[in-house]
């Protein structure tokens, strides 16, 4: 029998390896709170300010602001000049709203942080495994519904939705292709007057264009008129609300599904893209999107699968990034994942490009043919 001391001991170490997780949760969520509430961008960037008038400045009370400031100089997420004063550290700056790291943040937590809380609760419901549909996911469950798409869930949030798209458009300039890819074998079929008026590239959920600006702008033999965005009707709606470039703005803009039969317009094309899409999807599902690729790719069709890759040196933010995707039925998956994936719809492995920086933004270009 343990003695009181022994006891003691042991419940006092409970506390240390729970601490560290429980300080985690916290610091993520008031993070989050001050980047709501603007308390970030009400502290100067140079000097400090006193807490009593940060608190008048983001309407909160003097009592809540003291702790919540309290906490984050115990981080070393803000700094303590003097007694009853706060300042800006490096760390804290990059959580101002007009910083992607501040978007990142709103996005994780509305997407991911509070599903993680849904997860013990999905495995009850639906046996402990991993998500079979997009429509029954931890992410709903946490947004309050139990049979829903998580896109949909997403985009019917006016706030979660300016956080997603804020945190696509901040990170977006990560994956560029100029010295991973070489668009260079399009000249050939691009210069052949018998084929004028193929698509050259079909971003298929490309969002706001970012990637195919990219090519554009490092491959300026490909004529941007011969470009192709493809997304959900609502997604280009939105897109061409915003006050779009040059290139863009010649651009052929596409409304539509992967999963449903693609419109004769994108019939055809020399490539076909997929840049971080398949990760928010089950297999089954990107089994059909490729499927109605083939039902519509030409002989010399490529298909471009960009994505970050299961890696197997096991880096931590590459497995964690894993169990993030699985709250919305998503998953990491390595070439051979998706070499697997595109043989049943008709597609194999043609080769792989690599683009390695850090352990934090690494990708691969995975191009397959038609079989």
């Amino acid at each position: 029998m343990a003695t009181k001391a022994e006891a003691r001991a042991r419940i006092q170490e409970a506390y240390h390896d729970i601490g560290g997780p429980v300080f985690s949760a916290a610091e993520f969520t008031f993070t989050k709170v001050f980047i709501d509430y603007k308390g970030w961008d009400a502290i100067p960037d140079e000097g400090d300010i006193a807490i009593s008038e940060l608190a008048e400045k983001i309407a909160g009370s003097q009592e809540l602001v003291d702790r919540i400031v309290t906490f984050f100089f115990a981080a070393k997420t803000l700094a303590n000049p003097a007694p009853g004063r706060v300042a800006h550290t490096e760390k804290s700056r990059a959580y101002k709203s007009d910083q992607p790291t501040a978007w990142l943040y709103v996005h994780m937590f509305n997407n991911v942080f509070r599903s993680f809380a849904q997860v013990p609760t999905f495995f009850a419901k639906h046996g402990l495994s991993s998500p079979e549909s997009v429509n029954f996911t931890p992410l709903g469950l946490a947004h309050g519904y139990e049979d829903k798409p998580a896109y949909e869930i997403i985009v019917a949030d006016k706030a979660v939705h300016k956080g997603f798209n804020e945190a696509l458009r901040s990170i977006g300039g990560m994956y560029s292709l100029r010295g991973v890819y070489d668009f260079g074998w399009l000249r050939e079929p691009l210069a052949a007057e018998n084929e004028s008026q193929r698509p050259a590239l079909v971003d298929v959920g490309g969002s706001h264009g970012l990637a195919l600006c990219d090519a554009v702008r490092n491959n300026r033999f490909i004529p941007a008129e011969r470009m192709v965005l493809f997304d959900l009707p609502q997604v280009i709606e939105n897109t061409k609300k915003n006050h779009l470039n040059e290139d863009l703005q010649k651009m052929q803009l596409v409304g539509g599904s992967m999963f449903e039969p693609l419109p004769e317009p994108i019939h055809g094309a020399l490539i076909y893209q997929f840049r971080r899409v398949f990760n928010d999807f089950p297999d089954q599902d990107v089994v059909r999107a490729l499927r109605n690729v083939r039902k519509v790719a030409a002989p010399d069709t490529r298909v471009l699968v960009i994505e970050e890759l299961l890696s197997e040196k096991r880096l931590p933010m590459n497995v964690v990034l894993d169990v993030c995707l699985l709250c919305a039925a998503g998953r990491r998956r390595n070439a051979a994942m998706y070499s697997k994936l595109a043989e049943s719809a008709g597609f194999r492995l043609n080769g792989e490009f690599q683009h390695v920086n850090s352990q934090f933004d690494d990708f691969s270009v995975l191009e397959f043919v038609v079989t």
